[in-house]
């Protein structure tokens, strides 16, 4: 079985990781006729099979990366602790198909939990991979909660790619203003490299 390599993500969540990281290598090579930077890039196994499966719509690659996210979630013990799990809410709401949305209900039935994929609403197309540092700040306020929980949860939040945080951030803070939330867990499939 392939390895993975988990790195902890500190936060204002209780305990977070990234499986592994996205790139090993990413190296500028010109502009294309469109006027945007092009990269030759070298992905993890990890990374190509995201990549592949978010992309390139691939759904092939869901069996072999939820492989992987067992092979760590199944020795993650804060995970025993999770009532539900939730996505983090996708920038683009106009795919047909919402990938980590596939991902979360996987990982929700392999913990033998609820995922809902509606308590979280993205209400800007921002997508913080594409933003400087200094405009982080444009995230503040674009997530809003459309549901409260009844009872006392601690939720898994699950992600694709952990770029600055700052949408993640944003999550689990917009999840943290409902009294019902416990504790807050984080694991995204991976990491850049920034």
């Amino acid at each position: 079985m392939r390895k993975i390599n988990p790195i902890r993500l500190v936060g204002i969540w209780k305990e977070g990781y990234a499986l592994d990281y996205h790139s090993i290598t990413s190296e500028f090579i010109g502009i294309d006729e469109w006027g945007h930077n092009r990269f030759q890039t070298t992905r993890s196994y990890l990374g190509e099979l995201l990549y592949q499966f978010k992309y390139n719509q691939d759904r092939t690659k869901l069996d072999e990366m939820m492989a992987l996210i067992v092979q760590f979630i199944s020795r993650w013990n804060a995970v025993k602790e999770v009532n539900v799990v939730l996505p983090v809410p996708p920038s683009n709401r106009n795919r047909t198909f919402q990938p980590v949305f596939e991902l979360s209900k996987q990982i929700a039935n392999y913990l033998h939990v609820p995922s809902y994929d509606d308590v979280l609403e993205k209400i800007n197309t921002y997508q913080s991979k594409n933003l400087d540092k200094s405009d982080k700040k444009e995230l503040s306020g674009s997530i809003v909660r459309n549901k409260r929980f009844l009872k006392v949860v601690n939720i898994l939040v699950v992600d694709d790619l952990y770029s600055s945080g700052a949408t993640l951030h944003e999550t689990v803070r917009v999840l943290k203003t409902d009294e019902n939330v416990k504790n807050v867990y984080v694991l995204t499939i991976t990491k850049t490299r920034r």
